[in-house]
């Protein structure tokens, strides 16, 4: 975890601490998916592969409103710069959202932060980025 809190304090100057999120937890079932989806609940449920990307285009606002003040995180609403896995979702234009590195439903995970891969060691930012440039 040290490692990973270096790597988050070099490359993005966040510290490594993290506050409680607050508000109604949109994450579970029974809540309006509309909050985050541009889809009804049913529709999403009938098509599950596209649920990833019917997703409002002011998601890293929303996630925002409760999770603003959570510690780390990576610049959203930008184009990677190279190519990413199809695990780590872009939104419709292409660009990061909070969804390309967190689940956003609990899925089960080994990560601490809904990471969608364990990033203990650094290995989710490793996925996209050298370690060289995030020093």
């Amino acid at each position: 975890m040290a490692f990973v809190a270096a790597l988050m304090i070099l490359s993005f100057g966040f510290p490594a601490t993290a506050n409680a999120a607050i508000g109604v937890n949109v994450h579970q079932t029974g809540v309006d998916c509309e909050t985050c989806h541009t889809a009804a609940a049913a529709l999403l449920s009938a098509h599950r592969d596209a649920a990833a990307s019917a997703l409002v285009p002011d998601l890293d606002a929303v996630c925002i409103r409760c999770h603003g003040d959570e510690g780390p995180s990576h610049l959203t609403g930008i184009a990677p710069k190279r190519p990413v896995p199809t695990s780590l979702p872009l939104a419709a234009n292409g660009t990061i959202t909070c969804a390309t590195c967190h689940f956003m439903h609990g899925e089960a995970t080994t990560g601490e932060s809904f990471e969608r891969i364990d990033n203990r060691r650094g290995q989710l930012c490793l996925t996209c980025h050298d370690l060289s440039e995030l020093g």
